[in-house]
């Protein structure tokens, strides 16, 4: 939400005297009124409204309860490591290492606690019921979904990924009722993306989201949003490392969900179809085999 206020292309020049405001006085912002806000900014108190419907608020209360819910979940997770810089320049490659390490650990821990169960419930529910499942994202994740398809098609569940957003807007006109759709995006802004969002909600397609933490106009669409760590920065980081560590944990967890909901099934039609094709896949190594 910080990034997202502060960094709105269009904003006006005292739009952006408010967005600072709101950052430089986050600690305290629970006791204070859009008047007395206001007040000290020599603006009407339906400015400082205005300025929070603008970016997607019902008013100033509906948005501090979400900026001060955001604030706290900020100051308590990634104290060791930057998500954005988690190496610097003269780090050894055993240092590196081990802070890569250390952000694996932290951006699975940040995850885990975003993680709702009534929401990872709901997602389950509507893969366990969907015959086709729709994969469509903004960026690298899409990787990661291209791993989920690997898995499921080998339980029998059918898993399309489309790398283009367009085809999956025209998925989207096409499917029917029996499918369901997963699109992925971190910043939960990109155009094509809720094109995509807003033609499943009017059809009533399930849609599962998987997006960053707060409001977005991607989360808005759906009701049943998994949320992505949140610490790094759209463009100012080195290389998205716990966005993607995120979204492979969600897919992962995704999967392991849907897998138990008929586990014996599951693993000997896994476990079947596994060994159809790897015939003769072998290890000389005892502790695989």
């Amino acid at each position: 939400m910080r990034e997202k206020i502060v960094e709105s292309a269009n904003l006006t020049k005292l739009e952006k005297t408010i967005a600072e405001y709101f950052i430089e006085n986050e600690t305290t912002l629970r006791n204070e009124s859009a008047r007395s806000i206001a007040d000290k900014l020599y603006v009407a108190p339906s400015t400082i409204i205005r300025f929070c419907q603008k970016i997607g608020f019902r008013g100033y209360n509906d948005f501090r309860d979400a900026f001060l819910e955001e604030t706290i979940y900020l100051s308590n997770h990634f104290q060791d490591i930057d998500p954005n810089r988690p190496f610097i320049k003269n780090d050894r490659s055993h240092i590196i290492a081990n802070k890569i390490g250390a952000l694996y650990q932290e951006t699975i821990a940040d995850s885990l606690s975003l993680l709702v169960p009534r929401n990872l419930q709901e997602a389950t529910d509507i893969i366990r019921k969907s015959e086709n499942i729709f994969i469509g994202s903004a960026g690298d994740t899409i990787e990661m979904g291209q791993t989920f398809r690997n898995r499921m098609i080998k339980i029998g569940k059918n898993v399309i990924i489309d790398t283009r957003l367009d085809n999956l807007f025209y998925e989207a006109i096409n499917a029917r009722k029996t499918d369901c759709f997963i699109l992925i995006s971190y910043s939960g802004e990109t155009s094509r993306l809720l094109r995509v969002a807003e033609k499943l909600k009017e059809r009533q397609i399930p849609a599962i989201i998987i997006t960053s933490y707060g409001e977005n106009s991607l989360s808005n669409l759906s009701s049943c949003t998994l949320y992505l760590s949140t610490r790094e920065k759209l463009i100012d980081n080195l290389g998205n490392f716990s966005t993607l560590i995120s979204a492979a944990f969600i897919l992962d967890t995704l999967y392991a969900s849907y897998f138990a909901t008929n586990y014996e099934y599951n693993e000997q039609i896994r476990k079947k179809n596994s060994s159809e094709f790897e015939l003769k896949r072998k290890s000389q190594n005892p502790l695989i085999n």
